[in-house]
This record gives structure tokens, C-alpha cells and sequence, in this order.
């Protein structure tokens, strides 16, 4: 049950795509549907929360996994083909938080965050991080389960961490995890295709091709986020911001707002 709240100014940071053609009449779309039929929603992630017990001193607050050939992780992620096998990348990144943060994590214990690039591919399914809500957010269905696919990405990502940094009891000392998936992107955050970050950035997708952050159609209907310019990432998410305020400002000059 929604209600009416008048505006004078509204600034949208959800998905562009979800923003321009659900919330919007097709005649007020300043990017309707065919804009995005050639265009590239970027990467998804399967997302690993885990708390491990004992030190990781193997592993950095930052530690990206690379493969050693590139060329199968970018086919498994952006290539036309995808299923279980083929769907996720074999680079990848962990943060272990508590190197830096004693409070995320209890004494002799770490706190990993590792990210799976995957395919934007909302099949690839649902994590176990929301189960509990999931009958609460866009329509859910009451006591669903972690997806056998992003708990096989999961359990293989964690195989490779261990092997790649020389923790061989890696798994065997998880005592507690979550995943999140592709479907969770698309079901929580309405991304486009289940998309993690925004769309990718290709050539036809980055700077001034990326588009505006203002509507053509609808006045004083103004966009924020990673779907907008200038692209994807906490800096530039807030830079979008800063845009707008300069917009609403009229302040044409390039560098960033003041701090008073």
C-alpha cells in the first residue's frame, strides 16, 4: 500500500534501469527498454561471510587471488555460455576485516569477506544470508534455501583460498556463514539482470557515454549510485551525489564542493 508524498526535487539511487521503467509511464522514460537491449549489466557476486576460528596471518586486511590465466574467468563471467562450472570466476578477492577492526570478530577469531565475481545471471540463485526475511522483501517466498549453485560456488571458492594461501584447514575452521547471490541482488535491490556493482564498464558504458544524471523527461528527477555517472564504487557513487547537489546549486565549476 503506497502513498503520495510531494516533492519538489527527487533524486532516485536506485538501479537506472528499475528506476526508468518500473517507476516511470513509458512516455516519461528518458532510457526505456530498448536502451538497454545492447547494453551490458556488468558482474554479479557470490558473497561469503564467514567467521573463522584461530589467526589467518596468511592472509592481508586486502587479498586479491588472481588466476593465472585470465582469460576463462572474464569467459565465465561475461562470456555467452554460463552454468554451474562456467558461471563464476576463479579470481578472487577477501578482506579480512578483523586485521584492522577488533570489534567484527571475538578474541581468536577472524572476520572474512570474500567476493566471487559471477555471471549477472539471477539463476545462478539465492544465498543463505536472507532466508530468514525472504518472505518479507519484493514478494519472497517463506522458507526458502541457499541455492545448491551459490553453495557450490562457495565451498569451491573457499577450496581455493585454502589451496592459493597455504591454509589447508580453512574450511574445517568456518564456525559460522553466509552467502549472498545473484537472485538476492535482484530480489532485495531491484539490479539490473542481478548485478552487483552497476553496469560494466565498457567503452560504450564509461565517462560521458554513461549518460546523465538527470531525467530528460520528468523535471527535477535526478539520479544517484553506481548506474549512473560517474560509475561504479563508494568514491564515484559519492561523487553522483555531489553532482546533483551542484546541479540543484547551478554550479558549473569542476572541482569538488566546498567543505563548509
Amino acid at each position: 500500500h503506497g502513498r503520495i508524498i510531494t516533492a519538489d526535487v527527487v533524486v532516485s539511487a536506485a538501479d537506472l534501469k528499475y528506476t526508468e521503467t518500473k517507476l516511470l509511464p513509458q512516455s516519461l522514460q528518458t532510457h526505456p527498454e530498448k536502451y538497454w537491449d545492447k547494453r551490458n549489466p556488468g558482474l554479479s557476486s557470490v558473497l561469503i561471510y564467514a567467521g573463522v576460528k584461530g589467526k589467518l596471518p596468511e592472509l592481508a586486511h586486502h587479498t586479491l587471488l588472481f588466476s593465472r590465466d585470465w582469460d576463462p574467468d572474464f569467459e565465465a563471467v561475461f562470456g555467452p555460455q554460463k552454468s554451474l562450472q562456467k558461471s563464476w570466476s576463479h579470481s578472487i578477492y577477501v578482506s579480512k576485516t578483523s586485521a584492522t577492526d577488533a570489534d567484527v570478530a571475538p578474541e581468536g577469531y577472524e572476520n572474512l569477506f570474500v567476493l566471487v565475481p559471477a555471471a549477472a545471471e539471477p539463476e545462478i540463485g539465492h544465498g543463505s544470508a536472507y532466508i530468514e526475511d525472504s518472505s518479507k522483501v519484493n514478494g519472497g517466498v517463506a522458507g526458502r534455501g541457499e541455492d545448491e549453485r551459490v553453495r557450490s560456488i562457495a565451498k569451491q571458492a573457499i577450496a581455493l583460498i585454502a589451496q592459493w594461501a597455504g591454509i589447508d584447514d580453512l574450511a574445517q575452521r568456518i564456525v559460522v556463514s553466509k552467502t549472498v547471490g545473484p537472485a538476492d541482488f535482484a530480489e532485495r535491490y531491484y539490479s539490473w539482470s542481478g548485478g552487483a556493482i552497476g553496469p560494466a564498464h565498457t567503452l560504450a558504458q564509461s565517462a560521458f557515454f554513461r549518460g546523465k544524471n538527470k531525467s530528460a523527461k520528468v523535471e527535477n528527477l535526478y539520479y544517484a549510485g553506481a548506474t549512473t555517472v560517474p560509475g561504479v564504487g563508494v568514491p564515484l557513487c559519492l561523487i553522483s551525489a555531489e553532482n546533483i547537489i551542484k546541479r540543484l546549486r547551478a554550479d558549473h565549476t569542476p572541482g569538488p564542493l566546498p567543505e563548509n
